[in-house]
C-alpha cells in the first residue's frame, strides 16, 4: 500500500495551527487572580531615651501580621542623617514571638527607627522614630581650697568625664543676679580628666556649678550649684576702724585713751544692751520656737540656720548686719531652755526638740549654727549628759549633707566681777575687774565634747578674743562685754562676729 507524501506533511501543520489558536485562546481569557501582600505592625521602644556617654541603649519591638507574630523576619535598625535620608545601623533577626532585640553604644544623640523591607509575603513597615539623647557625665568634681582663701584666689575645679571626651569643652558657671554668666573654661584632657582654673569674683558666698555644654550631637550635662566662700580678710573688712576696739584689742595689751567704756556703764546701762536679740524668741518652754529669716535673697545665698537659747539670741545681733554683704540667708531658732538636742518623752522640751529636728533635718541648710550656755550643774572635767542627746540631734542633719558648727560657749564670770565693773566711775577702773581664766571656763560646754564624739561637726572656739591667756574681765577692748554673769553684750557680739565668721571660713 502506498502513503501520499502530502498527507504525512500535512498532520503537524495542523496540529501547530490547533496549539497557536490555544494560546491566542488561553491570553484571551481572565488570568487567576495574584495572592494579596499581607500588612505588618512593627514596634520599637528605645531606652534609655537618654543615655549617659558610653552606656549602652537598647531598641526593642515586636513583628506582627494579622495579629500573629512574625518570626524570622530581617528587621533593619537605622537611624537618620542631617543630609535627611535613613541608613541602615544594623539588622536583627525577629524570634518565634515575633520579637526582637537590639544594642548598640551610641557617641552622639540621632534619631531611630526599624524597618522591615516588602517580600513575597509581606508589604514594607516601619516603625515611629524615636530620639536618642547622648548626655555625659561628670564624676568626682571638686573645688580646691576652702572659704579661708581671699576674693580673687584661683580655685581649681577638677573632676572627669568618659574619657571618650578627650578634647571636649567644659566650663564653669558663677552665679549672678542678672543670671548664670561664665567664670571660666578649658578643654577635657586625654583620659577624661578636667581642670578649670577659676578667679574668685566676690566676697562671702557665691554659687558657682560645672556644666559640659551642648556639643557634636551631646546635650548639655551641668552640675548642682556648689558653694564657694571667700572670706579670707574678714576681720580686716569688719573690724572697728578704732584702734584697741572690742574682741580685736586682744590677745592685748591694747589702750586708745580717746576711747572711753561702750556700752556705759554707769547706772548698770550695760544690762539692757540687746539690740533686738529678742525680737523673735520665745521665753515659754511649752511653745514652738519661733523661725525668723534675715539676710541675702540672692539665689545662691548660703543657707544658715542658728539655734539655741538666749546665748544664740545675743549672737544673732553681731551677724544680722553682714548677712548681705556675706550672701548668708540666716533662719533664726531661738528659744530658753530647749536646745538642738535628741527627744526625751515626757521632758519640757520634747515638743520643741521633735519640731528643730524636723526643721533642721530637711536637708535645706548649708551650715546650721548651734550654741547654748555652759551647764551649770556638772563641773569640768565631769562628763555632761547633755553631749549623747547633742550628738544623737545633730547626725541626722550631718547625714543630709549640712554642716554643724557648734559656737563654744561664753566663759562665765563671778558676781564678784560685775560689781566691781558698777563701782566703777572710768575705764582704767573697770578694765580691772576680772577673774582667772581657770575660774571663768571651770563649768563645763558640752558642745565643744560633743564635736569630738561626732564626725562632720566643727568647734568654733572663740575665748581668746574674750580672754588673755591668764585672765578673763568684764571689759575687752573698750567695751563692756557682759551683760551679766554669762550674757554677752550686743556691743561686744558685734565686735566678735567678724572673728566668728573668719574661723567658720574653712568649713564653708
Amino acid at each position: 500500500m502506498t502513503t501520499s507524501r502530502t498527507g504525512l506533511t500535512s498532520r503537524p501543520r495542523l496540529l501547530a495551527v490547533v496549539l497557536a489558536a490555544v494560546v491566542v485562546l488561553g491570553g484571551l481569557l481572565p488570568a487567576a487572580p495574584a495572592q494579596a501582600l499581607s500588612a505588618v505592625t512593627l514596634t520599637a521602644t528605645v531606652s534609655p531615651g537618654t543615655v549617659a556617654y558610653g552606656k549602652p541603649v537598647t531598641v526593642t519591638g515586636t513583628a506582627t501580621s494579622a495579629g500573629r507574630p512574625l518570626a524570622g523576619a530581617r528587621v533593619k535598625v537605622v537611624q537618620y542623617t542631617s543630609g535627611g535620608g535613613w541608613v541602615l545601623v544594623d539588622a536583627v533577626t525577629s524570634n518565634a514571638s515575633g520579637a526582637y532585640s537590639y544594642s548598640f553604644t551610641p557617641t552622639w544623640g540621632r534619631t531611630i527607627r526599624t524597618e522591615l523591607a516588602r517580600t513575597a509575603t509581606h508589604v514594607a513597615a516601619a516603625s515611629t522614630s524615636t530620639p536618642v539623647y547622648v548626655q555625659p557625665q561628670i564624676y568626682g568634681s571638686a573645688v580646691s581650697g576652702d572659704g579661708s582663701a581671699k576674693p580673687g584666689a584661683v580655685r581649681q575645679f577638677t573632676g572627669s568625664v568618659h574619657g571618650g571626651l578627650a578634647g571636649k569643652r567644659i566650663k564653669v558657671e558663677r552665679f549672678d543676679p542678672s543670671g548664670w554668666v561664665l567664670a571660666a573654661q578649658a578643654y577635657v584632657q586625654p583620659g577624661g580628666a578636667f581642670s578649670v582654673p577659676v578667679t574668685t569674683a566676690r566676697f562671702g558666698n557665691q554659687g558657682y556649678r560645672v556644666v559640659m555644654p551642648s556639643q557634636a550631637g551631646l546635650i548639655t550635662k551641668q552640675l548642682g550649684v556648689v558653694d564657694v566662700g571667700s572670706y579670707g580678710g574678714t576681720v580686716a573688712r569688719y573690724a572697728d576702724s578704732r584702734a584697741c576696739y572690742g574682741a580685736s584689742a586682744l590677745p592685748g595689751p591694747c589702750t586708745n585713751n580717746a576711747l572711753g567704756v561702750t556700752p556705759s556703764i554707769s547706772g548698770k546701762a550695760y544690762e539692757g544692751d540687746t539690740q533686738g536679740a529678742f525680737s523673735c524668741y520665745s521665753s515659754d518652754v511649752t511653745a514652738a520656737v519661733p523661725s525668723c529669716s534675715y539676710g541675702s535673697t540672692r539665689g545662691d545665698a548660703l543657707r544658715v540656720a542658728l539655734t539655741g537659747d538666749s546665748h544664740a539670741a545675743m549672737l544673732s545681733t553681731g551677724l544680722l548686719q553682714r548677712l548681705t554683704d556675706l550672701n548668708w540667708r540666716l533662719d533664726t531658732y531661738l528659744g530658753r531652755g530647749c536646745v538642738l538636742s535628741a527627744p526625751i518623752r515626757g521632758d519640757t522640751c520634747e515638743t520643741r526638740s521633735k519640731a528643730l529636728a524636723a526643721s533642721l533635718g530637711t536637708g535645706t541648710y548649708d551650715l546650721v549654727l548651734v550654741t547654748a550656755v555652759r551647764d551649770t550643774n556638772k563641773a569640768a572635767p565631769e562628763a555632761d549628759p547633755k553631749i549623747a542627746g547633742y550628738a544623737a540631734a545633730w547626725k541626722p542633719i550631718i547625714a543630709k549633707g549640712t554642716t554643724v558648727a557648734a559656737v563654744s560657749d561664753n566663759p562665765t564670770l563671778p558676781q564678784a566681777v560685775l560689781d566691781c565693773v558698777d563701782r566703777a566711775t572710768n575705764y582704767t577702773q573697770a578694765s580691772k575687774c576680772q577673774t582667772s581664766r581657770s575660774t571663768a571656763f571651770t563649768l563645763s560646754d558640752p558642745l565643744a565634747a560633743t564635736v569630738a564624739a561626732v564626725p562632720g561637726s566643727v568647734s568654733v572656739d572663740l575665748s581668746d578674743k574674750q580672754c588673755t591667756a591668764t585672765a578673763c574681765g568684764a571689759l575687752v577692748g573698750h567695751v563692756m562685754a557682759y551683760r551679766d554673769k554669762h550674757h554677752l553684750t550686743a556691743t561686744f557680739e558685734k565686735s566678735l562676729a567678724p572673728h566668728l565668721v573668719e574661723r567658720l571660713a574653712p568649713a564653708l
